[in-house]
């Protein structure tokens, strides 16, 4: 029998770290060009150079305009998580989640948190509102060939167990999340269903606002206006892909 500790240890989980952002900067109420420059060639490249984490997907909010966010309109859009009607969303791929948390060790924490690029003296963390939290992938569906490069918008919906009668019987699993977030569904499938299970928020967070469970459902760019799922769900719209 092996004894190498390595031979023992836990498979690695996929999971995503995602990130929240609703920028705050007097200099950002005219326009979000700056914000999204910072964003895309400084800080995703920052991040994606720490181990585990493989690539990014950046999305803005339906109905958020970022070269004049003054003709915005998410007024009678839900908030999740927490009171807040977040305009931003990236959501990193990372190969072993428990690892790329891990606080102080992973070199996630190390990312610089400054730039002269930005208002507010350059701080990051004073230019915007952030909400973080590390997620586990628990299930997974997607149409048969489908396109992992495909260009496609994300609809959000949140959903805990105890929403779906019957899911504490011995021998439920998680795809029942993923099938009861579709409930009402009418119009085309999803190119991809992912369905993640929250874990942690980042150290500083207080976890609270976030559901147990987040079912991704990536959607062609023109679905929005046939999908009616049951749910209050978010929209978010492609802005980017990086990485691998």
């Amino acid at each position: 029998m092996s004894t190498d500790p390595a031979a023992a240890a836990a498979p690695a989980k996929k999971g995503y770290l995602t990130v929240f952002a609703l920028p705050t900067d007097p200099s950002f109420v005219t326009s979000h060009d700056i914000f999204n420059k910072w964003y895309n060639q400084v800080h995703i490249p920052d991040i994606l150079s720490v181990p585990s984490f493989r690539s990014a997907i950046r999305y803005a909010r339906a109905g958020v305009v970022p070269s004049n966010p003054a003709l915005s309109s998410t007024a009678n859009d839900v908030t999740y998580p927490k009171d807040a009607k977040w305009e931003y969303l990236a959501v990193y791929l990372v190969d072993d989640v428990e690892k790329a948390r891990k606080y102080p060790d992973s070199g996630f924490y190390h990312v610089p948190l400054e730039h002269e690029m930005l208002p507010a003296e350059g701080q990051v963390m004073d230019m915007a509102k952030w909400e973080m939290g590390f997620w586990e992938v628990v299930a997974e569906s997607a149409k048969e060939e489908s396109d992992s490069q495909k260009q496609t918008d994300i609809i959000l919906v949140p959903v805990d167990s105890s929403d779906i009668p019957g899911y504490d019987l011995p021998g439920a699993h998680p795809s029942a999340v993923l099938d009861y977030s579709r409930k009402g569904w009418e119009g085309p499938d999803p190119v991809r269903s992912t369905l993640l299970k929250f874990i942690a928020p980042v150290p500083g967070g207080d976890g609270t606002g976030y559901k147990q469970y987040l079912a991704v459902h990536e959607v062609e760019p023109d679905t929005e206006a046939t999908v009616k799922p049951e749910f209050k769900t978010v929209k978010y719209k492609l802005l980017g892909k990086f990485g691998a």
